[in-house]
């Protein structure tokens, strides 16, 4: 194995390592020497691989998103049947990360820890790979929801898909994160809150409000 393959072996199993502890115990509580000791390595070691904890941050967000974006493909594909229309398809994309809250809340406190360690270290402007995305040049599958349904009529062609795009992830991420920070006072469950956001949404694509 040469030493060019074995550093980036090691360089991914610390971000997979580290997107791990970050996720499970909080990235202000996980430090560099326990990732370290994961792993195997020195803290020096990882320290050639990643200079600061920022930078490791980044990496695993890179690594998250890449994930869940998997992920919701996949989902799209297993609820998907023959014939769905591209409203359809973007009602799946938005209840897949609607439900996040529910079923992964960990990965919700993951996304705001990752936001806020990167504004801090002034480096939120190179994440790329978290939605939404550019919409002219995302291949995401909300994207290609959009443009199916626009081919096919049930997503209304006077609308602006670009700015209920963009809107679409602020609203559903954001209410996300507040409702892991309890910094809602609503009697409303998150569950009715999530998809009276959905389907909000639906009814923008739509042209209907």
């Amino acid at each position: 194995m040469s030493m060019e393959t074995l550093r980036e072996q090691n360089k991914s199993q610390v971000v997979r390592c580290a997107l791990e502890l970050f996720t499970e115990n909080g990235i202000e509580q996980t430090s560099i020497r326990e990732i370290a000791q994961q792993v195997g390595l020195s803290d020096r070691s990882l320290y050639r691989y990643f200079p600061n904890k920022s930078d490791l941050v980044l990496a695993t967000s890179y690594l998250f998103w890449e994930k869940m974006s998997e992920e919701v493909e996949q989902y799209v594909q297993c609820q998907s049947q023959p014939g769905i229309s591209g409203l359809q398809q973007i009602a799946l994309v938005l209840r897949f990360y609607s439900r996040l809250i529910i079923e992964n809340p960990a990965a919700v406190r993951y996304i705001l820890d990752t936001e806020l360690a990167l504004y801090r270290a002034n480096v939120t402007v190179q994440i790329h790979a978290r939605p939404p995305g550019r919409y002219a040049t995302t291949e995401s599958p909300m994207k290609r929801a959009i443009e199916a349904g626009l081919a096919d009529g049930t997503v209304n062609p006077q609308v602006d898909v670009e700015e209920i795009y963009y809107n679409v992830y602020d609203a559903v991420l954001g209410t996300m994160q507040r409702q892991v920070l309890g910094s809602t006072d609503c009697d409303l469950s998150v569950e009715q809150r999530m998809e009276h956001l959905c389907q909000m949404f639906l009814a923008a694509f739509a042209g209907k409000i």
